[in-house]
């Protein structure tokens, strides 16, 4: 398996969330888009990546903490929103 990179996550995030909101459409549950944020989100947090031009610099743990903080807000926008279909 490939290793996860900062572009990569992006990809990973607009995949799933494009395709749950697809399937909250198509089966009327908004729920899945919810899932999906939470899913997102705990992905960033478990497994957070910084983009290549930080990599070895003072800038490192900064990134790797707004990616861990975009996580927490990933989730929370999961928890906290209603997605009606």
């Amino acid at each position: 398996m490939e290793k996860l990179t900062f572009d990569k996550l992006v990809v990973v995030g607009i995949v799933l969330i494009v395709a749950a909101n697809g399937l909250a459409f198509l089966f009327h549950a908004g729920i899945l888009v919810n899932l999906a944020w939470i899913v997102y989100g705990t992905l960033a947090l478990l497994h957070p990546v910084c983009p290549a031009r930080w990599k070895n610099s003072d800038r490192e743990k900064n990134a790797i903490l707004g990616v861990r903080i975009a996580g927490i807000l990933c989730i929370a926008i999961g928890l906290l929103t209603r997605f009606v279909v």
